[in-house]
């Protein structure tokens, strides 16, 4: 997952004309596909051009309903073409809730100027993490979408770095603030980069949340040694006493998805448990098993990489 700083610029006034002026000059970006090697390749897809458009288009009206349906038009029908062209789905994409209309038409074209403005460091991040993630653990094809964050849901990422990361199958998308860290963008792009070659796993399913728990630890496992001595924001000290709590509560059926990942207060459940807990548990497996290679621990089963861990009759009850 990943994130966005606070807004500190000023929306102008929806009808002027300067606005649209300058924004019929704007800059179509498209597509790039880099090759890795002869037999793999990934696909940048910046959604900055896709966005301008339905946002100028967003700003000539009033009506709320025609603002959806132009975000559709310009923005969730070009990601569905790109799946149909790449061959992978893109209904959950789709359906993510950050993938939305904004009502901060003016906001988000200037986030997408300064991001279009970082584009080639952007890029050039990713591919440069991407390639070494791929040494270690090929893939043959990847799609990363770009999105500029919308206004309302900045305060999902204000303390993720500027940077929100979803995978998918064999794509995943990068949600950005204007404010991103360029350690957290390599760092989460060698996390969602494992969570792809699971999902490439015959068997792979994500039916609970030890499962869950599993996953973010091992990507970010994978992610510490390909990006070295970068610590992310969600890697926050867990005393011995909430870990243990925070196992109870793994397999207690009141207890969701979201409130491993957003914390529940009244459960005493800390923000992003899951991934807490997740590296607290690679970190045992891996520290007793040290010859393992990666390529070893990723695919081992879940019973497994829990063998011997202090909680494991808890986790497994």
């Amino acid at each position: 997952m990943l994130l966005c700083i606070p807004l500190i610029l000023l929306s102008a006034c929806v009808g002027e004309e300067e606005s649209v002026e300058v924004n019929k000059e704007r800059i179509d970006m498209q597509p790039e596909t880099i090759k890795i090697n002869q037999d793999s390749e990934v696909k940048i897809v910046p959604l900055y051009t896709q966005y301008q458009k339905y946002l100028e288009a967003s700003l000539q009206t009033n009506d709320i309903e025609q603002k959806r349906k132009l975000f559709k038009e310009f923005v969730l029908d070009y990601i569905e073409a790109i799946g149909e062209e790449e061959n992978f789905g893109t209904a959950d994409l789709k359906g993510n809730f950050l993938m939305k209309s904004t009502s901060y038409e003016q906001e988000l074209l200037k986030r997408i100027d300064i991001l279009m403005s970082k584009h080639e460091e952007i890029e050039e991040t990713i591919i440069e993490t991407y390639i070494a993630s791929h040494k270690v653990l090929p893939k043959k094809k990847s799609t990363i979408f770009l999105v500029p964050i919308n206004s309302e849901f900045s305060f999902t990422v204000e303390s993720l770095g500027g940077v929100s990361g979803v995978a998918y199958n064999d794509a995943f998308v990068f949600y950005l603030s204007e404010d991103f860290d360029k350690d957290i963008l390599a760092y989460t792009t060698a996390h969602e980069y494992h969570h792809l070659i699971l999902r490439d796993t015959p068997n792979f399913a994500l039916s609970s949340i030890l499962n869950s728990v599993i996953l973010e630890g091992k990507a970010d496992a994978f992610a510490d040694r390909i990006v070295k001595g970068v610590s992310p924001p969600w890697h926050e000290p867990m005393d011995e006493k909430t870990k243990e709590h925070v196992a109870n509560l793994v397999n207690d059926y009141e207890i969701t998805f979201n409130d491993f990942v957003i914390g529940n207060e009244q459960k005493n459940l800390p923000r992003w448990s899951n991934y807490i807990l997740g590296k607290d548990i690679l970190n045992h497996y891996l520290e007793s098993n040290p010859n393992l290679s990666i390529q070893d621990w990723t695919f081992k089963e879940d019973q497994e990489i829990l063998e011997g861990y202090k909680y494991q009759e808890i986790l497994q009850q």
